[in-house]
């Protein structure tokens, strides 16, 4: 006797909801009448990219399913919809009209809806799709994500105030600054906003009414011509900034008081310079990415509690800290420039001297033969973790004094002719103060280094490090 089939639909529809999608589908064979009782999980997530069948199929497929759980007064809590893109598309936007409606109806909180082109149609770029203005009628949202869609004026003409909404995601959509505009006036609770995209008219999107923004992450430029979207920024509430190709704009001295984590990348200086006037009491990450003109500015970051710090770029930045109150790192990933860009990094690592250094550099000019950086010799620190694939590791030991290299160049007879100089009592400034070096290795990342004697190394996957013992220092 088949028990389960007896049982109340929302004690069921409890059990479904414990299992995946994928598997409620695969206990639909159990039985016929279990054949659709995946369609009463409070959350769906359909694809057509995982049907087999033809686009009109699917979305036949897709509105039976919401029929029924209209029509079954069953409760539908979040929706997941991707749908492949063909131009022109008046099929997809005639039931996304039809459907929206019923979303609100059924109860959805949490609505996902994106769009992408199918295979065949890659190679030629057609417009993106023109979001149905219905969208902006579901005034019950709480969350809602869009992908790959175009915002036109005619979009917001029926946009009411979502008196729920609390995140808000637009990934891949083509807006003007002034339609974005209305749609946050829109959504005074926001506490996530995402925007991705490309902006048609680029202007200034004020954001300081959103009290309760927590989350905040913006790219939103006009690539044609290379200008990005400015936004003014309510600080007090957020807790994560993700800045990538627009700009933020705040007042001196405005309060950033719950701000955790700030990351930037490829923004404009005015933004850069900005935060030296600023005090980040509870920062704990920053991470600055290939920022055009970083290096003509001087940045002092007032964290006192910041944990890592991570920066990614071909110039050198100008860039100190205020004193903190524990113990933190910092992450440098840089390209080799010459002679003089190592000047500036011996400067940028004095100034992270107190913070656990790992510094990474890519070559990909040559590098001098007489590079002479010895009037930098007496202040060089540690740098817990040295990464480079080539000669210029030993240049390093000029500006700085590692503790661990790592990369295949370390078994190089250049490197160990060099440092067996100590060993032969060479008094060389270079190794003042270096007391041991030895050879370690290590099969997975679980495990722990230990010490070796050889650099003849025959089993696959093997790593293999130099530890560097300096005077003063822990190994």
């Amino acid at each position: 006797m088949d028990r389960i089939s007896e049982l109340p639909r929302d004690i069921l529809q409890q059990i479904l909801n414990f299992l995946s999608q994928k598997e409620a589908v695969r206990i639909s064979v159990l039985s016929k009448s279990w054949r659709y009782n995946w369609c009463i999980r409070t959350n769906l997530d359909l694809s057509y990219n995982n049907f087999r069948g033809n686009k009109l199929q699917f979305l036949s497929v897709v509105d039976n399913i919401l029929r029924r759980q209209h029509d079954e007064r069953l409760s539908l809590s979040e929706f997941h919809l991707s749908i492949s893109q063909v131009y022109p598309d008046h099929t997809s936007v005639f039931y996304l009209k039809k459907w929206v409606p019923l979303l609100t109806v059924i109860g959805v909180k949490k609505f996902r809806l994106s769009v992408y082109m199918s295979h065949t149609h890659h190679a030629y770029r057609k417009p993106p799709l023109k979001l149905p203005p219905v969208v902006f009628g579901a005034e019950s949202l709480q969350d809602l994500h869009l992908e790959n869609f175009e915002f036109d004026r005619k979009t917001i003409e029926r946009i009411l105030p979502w008196k729920h909404l609390r995140s808000l995601c637009l990934q891949k959509v083509y807006i003007e600054d002034e339609i974005l505009q209305k749609i946050i006036l829109g959504s005074p609770l926001l506490e996530t906003l995402n925007v991705q995209g490309d902006c048609r008219r680029v202007g200034t999107v004020n954001l300081n009414h959103l009290h309760n923004l927590k989350y905040l992450s913006l790219q939103l430029c006009e690539r044609e011509v290379d200008q990005y979207c400015s936004f003014e920024i309510h600080p007090p509430s957020l807790e994560t900034i993700e800045l990538r190709y627009s700009n933020i704009s705040y007042h001196t001295g405005d309060d950033f008081r719950n701000l955790h984590s700030l990351f930037i990348s490829n923004v404009r200086p005015s933004s850069l310079d900005r935060l030296s006037s600023t005090i980040f009491p509870c920062l704990k990450r920053l991470t600055i990415s290939n920022c055009f003109g970083i290096e003509e500015i001087k940045l002092f970051i007032n964290a006192p509690n910041i944990l890592y710090f991570e920066y990614h770029g071909l110039k050198v930045p100008s860039i100190s800290f205020a004193a903190t109150s524990s113990k933190w790192k910092s992450e440098i990933y840089l390209v080799y420039q010459g002679s003089s860009w190592l000047l500036k990094l011996n400067e940028l690592l004095n100034s992270l001297s107190h913070s656990e250094i790992s510094l990474a550099v890519d070559q990909y000019c040559r590098i001098n033969g007489n590079v002479m950086v010895r009037e930098n010799v007496h202040n060089r620190p540690i740098v817990e973790s040295l990464r480079m694939g080539s000669d210029l590791v030993i240049v390093m030991f000029f500006i700085c004094r590692p503790r661990n290299i790592y990369g295949y160049k370390i078994k190089s007879a250049r490197l160990w002719k060099f440092l067996m100089e100590r060993e032969s009592g060479n008094e060389d400034e270079l190794f003042r103060g270096l007391e041991e070096v030895s050879i370690e290795t290590r099969v997975d990342i679980r495990e722990g280094w230990r010490p070796s004697t050889s650099l003849d190394f025959k089993l696959p996957g093997l790593e293999f490090r130099l530890a560097l013992k300096w005077r003063n220092t822990p190994l």
